[in-house]
């Protein structure tokens, strides 16, 4: 069996430490955090958007980007009812017309 090159020594866990608080100060927390779930719910649509847009031809316009996020609310006057949001931002490209 190889052995670690490192081993379990206090080096490597400072180092790991280090990495941990570096990846912290780098991460913009001023954005809502979303669920994995509503991630996978975003990304559906955004993949069949990109799907088209790859074979984009002369009359449809092409989609450079597309930011979906969904927000979930619950209401406190009416337990298990939820308020959802859905905001698709897109910005697109229509082709030129070419005068003959």
């Amino acid at each position: 069996m190889p052995q670690s090159p490192q081993g379990d020594s206090f080096w490597n866990w400072l180092g790991r430490q280090v990495g941990h608080v570096k990846k912290a100060v780098a991460t913009d927390v001023t954005k809502p955090a979303v669920s994995p779930q509503l991630q996978a719910e975003a990304a559906k649509p955004q993949a069949a958007e990109q799907s088209t847009a790859a074979g984009a031809g002369p009359s449809n316009p092409q989609v450079v980007y597309r930011d979906a996020k969904a927000e979930e609310v619950e209401l406190p006057d009416q337990p298990g009812v939820k308020l959802r949001r859905t905001i698709i931002d897109e910005v697109i490209v229509e082709p030129e017309k070419k005068s003959e």
